[in-house]
């Protein structure tokens, strides 16, 4: 954990939109992303809140630049 960049979870809010309670419900419950706690702080490691946003990732396949293409005009 050499390289590893810490965020509290006012990071990780401000880099996801995930409102800060959110987050501590999450942690409540044992659900959204891995986080540490150190004593009493909690801190989030940057590359799995990474992979968690990887893993929220919805592909979608290419969409025509023009409508016309899908539409037919009689």
């Amino acid at each position: 954990m050499e390289d590893t960049k810490l965020l509290t979870p006012e990071d990780v809010s401000e880099l996801t939109g995930i409102p800060e309670t959110t987050l501590a419900q999450w942690r409540y419950r044992k659900q959204g992303m891995p986080y540490l706690r150190i004593g009493r702080l909690v801190r989030y490691d940057h590359a799995d809140v990474i992979a968690y946003l990887q893993r929220c990732r919805i592909a979608v396949r290419g969409q025509p630049t023009e409508r016309s293409e899908h539409v037919r005009v009689s």
